[in-house]
């Protein structure tokens, strides 16, 4: 019976730490409040991962910081086997929506196409495309949990800009 218990109690535990690995819980409507804290406080190359709950889809937001002063947040996602037409329709969506962006390659464990959107400090611009993202590529509907990690960031509230 104590074996149960236990058994019962770890597995219990194991989820706890699985959920909150995973970040807090965001809806479209929230996910500002994380966009500004990556802006804010996160060093150069920080970044907000958003997982897209029940799904395999995610998006993730860097921070660049090129000079005192000079910093700002772009969307980075990946052409890999799992996105390749996800990839594709965002391409599609950026061309007809007219949001500038580029494709590049970065050099990881194996050199990786990546498309990115650069939305200097605008807060409320990248947050209007990640919903729509969401919404539009994604095709999913406006109550989506989403789970959002934010990384490589200072713990206080204070500007990181240098």
């Amino acid at each position: 019976m104590v074996w149960i218990i236990l058994f019962i109690v770890a597995i219990g535990l194991s989820l706890i730490i699985w959920r909150s690995a995973k970040g807090p819980v965001h809806t479209l409507r929230t996910l500002e409040i994380p966009i500004k804290d990556l802006l804010r406080r996160g060093y150069n190359d920080g970044s907000l991962v958003i997982n897209v709950h029940h799904s395999k889809y995610f998006l993730q937001l860097r921070k660049y910081i090129y000079k005192p002063g000079n910093y700002g947040i772009k969307l980075c996602f990946p052409n890999a086997k799992w996105s390749e037409q996800v990839f594709v329709k965002l391409t599609d969506f950026c061309k007809n929506t007219g949001i500038e962006y580029s494709i590049g390659k970065e050099i990881a464990e194996e050199p990786l196409e990546f498309l990115h959107v650069d939305f200097g400090k605008d807060v409320t611009k990248a947050h209007n495309t990640i919903k729509n993202i969401i919404l539009k590529v994604f095709e999913f509907d406006d109550s989506i949990k989403l789970f959002v990690r934010l990384e490589n960031a200072a713990v206080d509230d204070e500007l990181i800009d240098s």
